[in-house]
């Protein structure tokens, strides 16, 4: 991968792990299914302390070759964001992407996102959909159309799954912010799209997420309470930072999404911790648009979905 054609056609990936000795071979037998070649594999062990690295090793044994390499690194730091940067700090590629352990990659999803590039050249980032497997049931992500922060701020369409990006912009961005422990993706996704990147959107649904009751999100937002704020409040402050000119209206997509955290802690049977924030998010939207703040929280704690979709055209 030294020499300049090799950067420009090999894809590297970059995946993230720890404790999922259960899952991580799923995960690589999908990337190692995958119709595209060349391909590099970065997986990042985060301090696992269960059979997960002695299984990578053992696949990678019986896996790896010339066109598919691997590389395994060891992060101690605790938390995915710092085992990505570990990873991107090591790709040699000029195009990367990021992948959770317990997913899996559709066959044809590198091999579409390598033909978008070469036909298009220009886009630093390509965004596709995926299917969200949880309970049985199976939901595709929001269609990807319009206005691509204000959707991710809501949908998060830069999920790690769910995009492929060139290595220097993603750098130049800020990478992975390891003081974001949840909601990472959104964060980062974010200071990506506020750096007003060239995108192209490839149609299709590309990766399958699994949801995990030992997630690092828990099973509940009132369990990691504090953390999903900390990530809006980090959000927020790169909107005030950026050139856009419509900050105004994306600060209110953060009250917003303030209003639904509040709405779910009130919904889990925790409205000591609903009030601030519902108040917080109704205090920093302008009077006139309260009324839309409120039935955001109110829809939200009935157990309804899509107050945005009602909305978004007054926020």
């Amino acid at each position: 991968m030294k020499d300049t054609i090799s950067q420009k056609e090999c894809m590297t990936i970059v995946v993230p792990v720890y404790n999922r000795a259960k899952l991580i071979v799923r995960c690589l037998e999908s990337l190692k299914a995958q119709t595209y070649r060349p391909l590099h594999i970065i997986v990042v062990d985060n301090a696992s302390t269960d059979d997960t690295m002695a299984n990578i090793e053992r696949w990678m044994h019986s896996n790896a070759d010339k066109d598919f390499s691997m590389d395994i690194l060891s992060e101690t730091n605790p938390g995915a964001a710092y085992a990505r940067n570990l990873g991107l700090n090591h790709v040699a590629t000029d195009k990367v992407m990021f992948f959770d352990s317990d997913d899996t990659m559709r066959p044809n999803c590198v091999k579409s996102i390598m033909e978008l590039w070469r036909s298009y050249p220009d886009p630093d980032v390509i965004v596709w959909q995926v299917a969200i497997h949880h309970d049985g049931n199976v939901r595709i992500t929001h269609s990807i159309k319009g206005c691509l922060i204000e959707q991710h701020l809501v949908h998060a369409i830069l999920r790690t799954q769910g995009y492929a990006i060139k290595r220097d912009f993603i750098k130049k961005a800020g990478g992975w912010r390891g003081e974001f422990p949840v909601w990472n993706d959104l964060e980062t996704g974010s200071r990506i799209l506020l750096s007003n990147p060239k995108t192209k959107v490839l149609e299709g649904v590309y990766a399958d997420v699994y949801h995990q009751r030992e997630s690092i999100t828990g099973e509940n937002f009132s369990d990691k309470y504090g953390t999903w704020e900390r990530s809006l409040d980090g959000i927020d402050e790169s909107i005030r930072k950026s050139a856009r000119n419509d900050r105004r209206r994306l600060h209110n997509v953060i009250s917003y999404r303030r209003a639904i955290l509040a709405a779910h802690y009130s919904k889990e049977g925790h409205p000591e911790l609903a009030k601030p924030l519902y108040q917080q998010a109704l205090s920093e939207v302008p009077k006139k648009k309260r009324p839309l703040i409120r039935f955001a929280y109110h829809w939200t704690k009935c157990g309804l979905r899509g107050a945005f979709s009602i909305i978004e055209k007054f926020l």
